[in-house]
């Protein structure tokens, strides 16, 4: 605490002239872009990780509507703003995190209206970083969920000596932890090492009380704990250890015996042989476990070179079939993002795979061709007809998809999203189709309807028609129904 000859000190300091004339106390903006309680904000949109369509038995720490359990990447605050005489809505960061000092408050407020990080802003996060992770060790701060933020925490702005520190407290907060039930990795982007060592402080601290562990993104782009990645030897004679880790990873996947849902990369189960997925039967034997494999491009067996570290390697059909009779319940659920040929798609798929759910997710593509959702689509109606209940097209910039006869390939289907273009004639057919009542598993079927800007007012009127003559019919079969425009 300062004294008052002190506050009044005539000898010339930097630091205190640069705090003295440093950020100024901050007043939040009037009017829509008052940055007051973001929980209040009108254009505030919150997601989360959904619920699985009634197939399973909603879990309170899957489905809590509790602000203080959403994840912070996903949470974005939107402004209106106006382009060419029209409301539109513009995303900012948010929310502000009460750093410890009103320099880092400063600091972070400037940063979100920035693309890069500046320096000094990073500076000070790692800084309040290390003292929140040192106070929760010391007085072993207990919790039900682990989410660690993509947007907050990036490894590649850490050094070696900050990125162990935050390792190594982060494995000291694990393995006190009691009642640990949710932990997500998404997006971590760590090394192969660093990785299975989490994973192993998990299944040695927290197998008892683990439900849902979340690894997507959880390796870098070219680390693998199945594989060595040999493209850093360089010949220059110097030893770097590199230890196999592929049967550790997996024995300590195997030790989460309460585990309820496992997120993993198709590549991180694909050694060649089906020896790491067979190693996963101990929790996959689970009532209604459900396994979330991520499918990319980068990964595509047959096409990706192993030796680089990335993935390459596939699953073969036996182990699929070994599953399947060893785990009838299983909830297999496959996520392709962003592939394009659909020669590569059919290489991640196999006649005895037990898929339950099945996302087709690809965005804009400006060069080059574009994936044959068709085809794609009788692939799937061809061999998981009869298990599939979930099916989920994104594909945008597409030609028309037939969707009345997808839905007539697949009787056991509960669930229908789709994104992108579709004819008028056959949309009509489709809902004529789940009218009738012949589609009696259906539970929710979403459209949303993708046009051009010169028929965008056709589209509109046709959706709004379709809406109205159907909704009712779709109420009394106890379906959710939602036929929309797409909002670009």
């Amino acid at each position: 605490m300062q004294t008052k000859a002190e506050d009044h000190c005539v000898c010339w300091r930097p630091y205190d002239e640069v705090d003295r004339y440093g950020p100024r106390a901050y007043r939040a903006s009037r009017g829509l872009l008052a940055l007051e309680d973001w929980r209040q904000d009108p254009f505030l949109w919150l997601h989360h990780v959904p619920t699985n369509n009634g197939l399973q038995t909603i879990d309170y720490i899957l489905g809590s509507d509790d602000t203080c359990f959403w994840s912070i990447p996903e949470v974005e605050r939107y402004f209106v703003g106006r382009v060419h005489c029209e409301p539109v809505l513009f995303p900012a960061q948010y929310p502000t995190l009460p750093l410890p000092t009103p320099h880092g408050n400063h600091l972070w407020r400037t940063h979100t209206a920035q693309k890069r990080s500046h320096f000094t802003y990073l500076k000070e996060f790692h800084r309040c970083l290390q003292t929140t992770m040192k106070r929760m060790e010391l007085e072993e701060s207990q919790m039900e969920r682990l989410i660690l933020s993509d947007r907050l925490i990036q490894l590649d702005t850490m050094d070696y000596y900050k990125r162990k520190k935050y390792f190594q407290s982060l494995l000291n907060i694990l393995s006190f932890q009691d009642g640990l039930q949710l932990v997500c990795f998404e997006n971590l982007r760590c090394s192969r090492l660093e990785g299975v060592r989490l994973v192993q402080q998990l299944a040695c601290f927290n197998a008892h009380s683990l439900k849902y562990l979340f690894l997507w993104r959880f390796f870098d782009s070219n680390e693998n704990p199945l594989l060595v990645n040999y493209s850093y030897i360089t010949g220059s004679g110097a030893y770097i250890p590199r230890p196999r880790t592929a049967h550790c990873f997996s024995r300590s996947l195997g030790e989460l015996l309460n585990l309820r849902l496992l997120s993993l990369e198709y590549a991180h189960l694909a050694d060649g042989t089906g020896n790491a997925l067979l190693s996963l039967l101990s929790i996959l034997k689970r009532p209604h476990f459900t396994l979330q494999l991520l499918c990319v491009e980068e990964q595509t067996p047959g096409r990706a070179e192993p030796a680089l570290g990335g993935g390459g390697l596939g699953v073969p059909d036996g182990a699929w079939r070994r599953v399947t009779g060893a785990c009838p319940d299983l909830n297999l659920v496959l996520l392709f993002y962003r592939m394009w040929d659909y020669e590569q798609v059919r290489r991640f798929l196999s006649p005895s795979v037990p898929l339950r759910e099945v996302h087709l997710h690809n965005g804009t593509r400006l060069r080059g061709a574009l994936l044959d959702v068709d085809s794609f689509l009788r692939h799937v109606a061809y061999y998981y007809a009869s298990t599939l209940v979930t099916l989920s097209v994104q594909q945008r910039t597409n030609g028309a998809v037939p969707l009345r006869a997808t839905l007539e390939r697949l009787p056991e289907l509960a669930r229908l999203v789709f994104v992108g273009a579709v004819h008028e004639e056959d949309l009509r057919d489709l809902l004529v189709l789940v009218a009738c009542g012949v589609c009696y598993r259906l539970e929710e079927i979403k459209i949303l309807v993708e046009a051009a800007t010169d028929g965008r007012e056709h589209c509109q009127v046709v959706v709004s028609r379709l809406r109205e003559q159907f909704t009712d019919i779709m109420k009394l079969f106890d379906i959710d129904f939602t036929l929309t425009l797409y909002k670009v």
